[in-house]
């Protein structure tokens, strides 16, 4: 009988739990600690109300975005396929007749949702430390998912081809801010997965500016495009290698 793909999602959800969610919390409560001391020293700010205390809210919104978005994302996605490979668990998850792709599209996903869910609940615990406007709010769930396509989707493609995967989506980041940084103008830009653009629309969001659709666009599209390679991957290649 061929077995019920819903059926393993509250297991990758279980292991998403307890694999991976004490780091994003840590990460986040880390951050959220610097916040809080943040505002402890601009209490004269708060104490104005109105429009001081909003743009405080902005800035610290931003800096917990900028400073959590891959750490936590690249949590959530790490060894996504290529921990079960290392470690001879496929022959257990794929002993009844489950689509590998369906499967792994399926956890790339709920890891998806579950680092949207801790974050945005760091966020919102910033939000009872100083006001923060809708719009703020809206903006930072827009950055999170795509910052979520981005980083997963490369992950995810990275994990397909090796085990290493932790290593090379964090090598690609650090190469693609340091040639954006040091190239600003360069056309070559394009082909680099471009995590610059998302601190980009993190900036815009202390300068209480609407975030920009083109580029968001383009960020989904490329992890996007990452995660469908390395799906492609992954029905080619015997699990066992």
């Amino acid at each position: 009988m061929k077995a019920r793909l819903g059926g393993y999602a509250l297991w990758q959800l279980r292991d998403f739990v307890f694999e991976r969610a004490a780091a994003i919390v840590v990460v986040n409560a880390a951050y959220l600690w610097v916040g809080h001391q943040q505002v402890t020293v601009a209490n004269a700010a708060l104490a104005q109300g109105g429009e001081p205390a909003l743009e405080l809210g902005r800035r610290l919104v931003a800096a917990h975005l900028g400073s959590v978005w891959f750490i936590c994302a690249l949590i959530a996605v790490n060894g996504i396929s290529a921990n079960d490979r290392t470690s001879g668990r496929f022959r257990l998850l794929f002993a009844k007749p489950v689509n590998v792709l369906h499967f792994y599209g399926q956890a790339f996903a709920l890891h998806g949702a579950a680092f949207m869910l801790g974050t945005v609940a760091a966020v919102a615990a910033l939000t009872r430390m100083v006001p923060v406007n809708g719009s703020t709010l809206g903006s930072a769930l827009v950055i999170l998912l795509v910052s979520y396509l981005l980083a997963g989707g490369i992950g995810f493609l990275f994990s397909a081809l090796w085990r290493f995967d932790w290593l090379s989506t964090g090598g690609a980041f650090g190469v693609a801010l340091y040639l954006a940084a040091s190239f600003p103008n360069a056309r070559w830009l394009g082909a680099l997965p471009p995590f610059w653009r998302i601190f980009e629309q993190i900036d815009l969001i202390k300068a209480s500016a609407a975030l920009e659709a083109r580029p968001l666009l383009w960020i989904a599209a490329y992890g996007i495009a990452c995660f469908l390679l390395g799906l492609i991957i992954l029905k080619r290649r015997p699990l066992a290698t």
